[in-house]
């Protein structure tokens, strides 16, 4: 049986930040990762200015500016119909990075190898199959994989950094829903082809929008968010699901297609029976502003300062109610706005793209918006 200060489930951007920070606090922290890396993930691989800023603070943004595709200067609107747009992308303050963007599973790997060389222990593959409270924290039943002999963690405290879309047996999951119309799906894609310099593209349709990022080296990720309803008007039959909604005829994809879906964008509980949620677990954005990554990593930071003082001071009964009370005060003032504008951009990339093109062509301010916001 493993006993540790703080137990996470999860290995993402936003699970391995929590365990680089607590474990250079002096706690002691077992991760639990259930897929083996290196793997690809769904996922628009942008990393925002604010998340490059994050990466730098952990340790690793040497490493991650090395790896990176470049610079993303500008951004575009690429609408059916409709002249493409650009505007300039601002930096958030003199001397800021801009944003760039980077393989998720060469990220993921980058970040959790870190926590390990930082001090924290990584279960991988392994997943966390029930919490139970028990004297001093709680006990996590986990398994290598699907019908493989249980073993058990005991944690003072438990943060779940395990995403927001797949279902599982944990109070912080989302339960399985019947679908409906109004479903995000998700489809990604790595191509070869050329975008215009250091640009990164949004391409809005009816129901839907899809981002173009380049990595470096004539490598470019597609990712498309689009709802459930618009999927099946657009499907073809015969075509694997992804080609469906890809209107770009002059990239070559690498790979296969990934979906996954559906997506959950907007706020869920901070603290729900004494578990702490970052990460998408917490709250995500919609796409469209490209700073999932970015938030994920800065949830994190915002629970590990208050929690690893309070680990330090014993965790008394009552310490994760204050703590959790800090980091949701934290949390809403950081990254309420955030979600509201990403709902609102999400909303005007979904109409038809000949509408969406006219709006922008007399707003150009939308460009900047959406460019801060990144």
């Amino acid at each position: 049986m493993r006993h540790c200060d703080a137990l996470i489930i999860g290995g993402g951007p936003a699970g391995a930040s929590a365990a680089i920070l607590l474990a250079r606090a002096g706690r002691s922290v077992v991760v639990l990762e259930k897929a083996a890396f290196p793997r690809r993930k769904v996922c628009g691989e942008f990393v925002a200015a604010a998340g490059i800023e994050h990466l730098r603070r952990l340790g690793v943004g040497e490493r991650f500016e090395a790896a990176a595709g470049p610079e993303i200067r500008r951004i575009a609107v690429w609408a059916a119909g409709a002249t493409r747009l650009e505007a300039p992308l601002p930096r958030r303050r003199r001397g800021a990075p801009y944003p760039r963007a980077l393989e998720r599973e060469a990220l993921d790997a980058l970040l959790l190898e870190h926590a390990v060389r930082c001090g924290a222990e990584v279960l991988q593959p392994a997943r966390a199959l029930a919490l139970t409270r028990v004297r001093g924290g709680f006990a996590c039943a986990a398994a290598a994989r699907r019908g493989a002999a249980a073993f058990e963690i005991h944690a003072r405290a438990v943060i779940a950094a395990h995403g927001s879309w797949e279902p599982g047996a944990l109070a912080t999951q989302p339960p399985h829903l019947t679908p409906a119309p109004g479903d995000l799906l998700a489809f990604k894609a790595h191509l070869r082809g050329s975008l215009p310099d250091r640009t990164i593209v949004l391409a809005p349709f009816a129901g839907g929008y899809a981002g173009l990022v380049a990595r470096g080296g004539g490598r470019v990720t597609y990712a498309c968010c689009l709802r459930r309803d618009a999927f099946e008007r657009l499907r073809v039959p015969g075509l694997p699901a992804g080609e469906s909604v890809f209107p770009f005829r002059d990239f070559v994809r690498e790979g296969a297609w990934l979906a996954a879906g559906p997506l959950r964008p907007g706020t869920r509980p901070l603290y729900r029976d004494g578990v702490f949620a970052i990460g998408n677990a917490a709250g995500e954005p919609h796409s469209v502003v490209g700073e999932g990554i970015a938030m994920a990593m800065h949830s994190a930071a915002l629970l590990c300062g208050p929690l690893a003082a309070a680990l330090a001071e014993g965790y008394p009964p009552q310490a994760g109610r204050a703590v959790a009370r800090r980091y949701a005060w934290r949390w809403r003032r950081d990254m309420g706005f955030k979600l509201w504008a990403s709902a609102r951009l999400a909303a005007l990339a979904m109409q038809p793209a000949s509408i969406a093109g006219r709006i922008l062509a007399h707003a150009p301010a939308m460009l900047t918006l959406a460019a801060r916001l990144k």
